[in-house]
């Protein structure tokens, strides 16, 4: 028979996995938002430059195809294990190399251009910081996932009392 000591303590953890929960529930949302204002300001930062340099400035000839030689991503989604069970405990991060010719790693901006304007250059940096929120996203909605399962089996424990 569970005892009412029992029942408080398992009423409070409850208490602050809700609390939890809506903290993570509010910072995705948060977070969803600049995904979203970021977002758009790249675009709108990449529609300028096209209307700046005019639509036939750049042709399809520079972007590279089947036949180009091979390059590596300048970033990468990497995902690691942060506790001892590797279920609940995935954490996603963006792993990213220095521009190097000689090993494949070319910078993508400069097939273009030698000197892009300042406003190609404005939307590849909002294009990354939009990756790295959506990566922080990511790790917000795994851990809301963790909390919701545990609220979800302490909810069934007291339950069953």
């Amino acid at each position: 028979m569970p005892t009412a000591e029992s029942k408080e303590s398992a009423g409070q953890l409850l208490d602050e996995l809700y609390l939890d929960m809506f903290h993570l529930i509010e910072e995705h949302t948060k977070c969803r938002i600049n995904i979203e204002r970021t977002n758009a300001s790249g675009a709108i930062l990449l529609a300028r430059t096209k209307y700046q340099q005019g639509g036939s400035t750049i042709s399809t000839a520079q972007i590279p195809t089947e036949n180009s030689g091979e390059f590596n991503a300048l970033c990468r989604v990497v995902s690691r294990t942060r506790d001892v069970d590797p279920k609940t405990s995935m954490e996603i991060s963006i792993e990213r190399h220095m521009v190097d010719k000689e090993n494949g790693y070319v910078e993508p901006l400069h097939w273009f251009s030698v000197l892009p304007p300042m406003s190609l250059r404005g939307a590849v940096l909002k294009f990354k910081d939009c990756i790295e929120l959506v990566v922080e996203s990511t790790n917000l909605q795994r851990e809301l996932n963790t909390v919701l399962r545990s609220i979800g089996k302490l909810r069934q424990y007291v339950a069953r009392q």
